[in-house]
């Protein structure tokens, strides 16, 4: 099976939410990629990230990106993987996003993100990376 999964982390998905200079590239990216996919996580970090925010109007737009996007269980397995990957400087949330990433395989076709410590970490560990511009 062919690389066909954008991960997306937190930081991507707001982009899609608030027009900034990167939602356009961004939009015209993930056109190629119509499977998307993060961990459950995700719900918690946006619908947090909008109320942080102040923008109550909003709330709608991220419950309508979250249905869009495959939101992968938190199980132990998967939390047992965030724990041992490296290095370990990688930051706690950054790791279970990124063990949720390698869960996909080979259909994984790059970790969207535009945080650049979360960048480095999928990095690190040889997952490809993208934010468009």
């Amino acid at each position: 099976m062919s690389a066909e999964v954008a991960y997306l982390d937190a930081s991507a998905v707001v982009k899609l939410l608030v027009q900034e200079p990167e939602t356009a590239a961004l939009r015209r990216r993930l056109g190629g990629w119509p499977r998307r996919a993060s961990a459950a996580l995700l719900r918690v970090e946006l619908l947090r990230a909008v109320r942080r925010a102040g923008l109550p109007r909003l709330m709608e737009g991220a419950r309508r990106q979250l249905a869009s996007i495959h939101l992968i269980r938190l199980d132990d397995d998967l939390l047992e993987r965030a724990a041992g990957l490296e290095p370990i400087t990688m930051r706690s949330l950054d790791a279970i996003h990124l063990a949720a990433a390698v869960g996909l395989g080979a259909d994984l076709a790059a970790v969207v993100t535009y945080d650049a410590r979360m960048s480095s970490a999928a990095q690190a560990i040889g997952l490809p990376v993208i934010a468009p511009r």
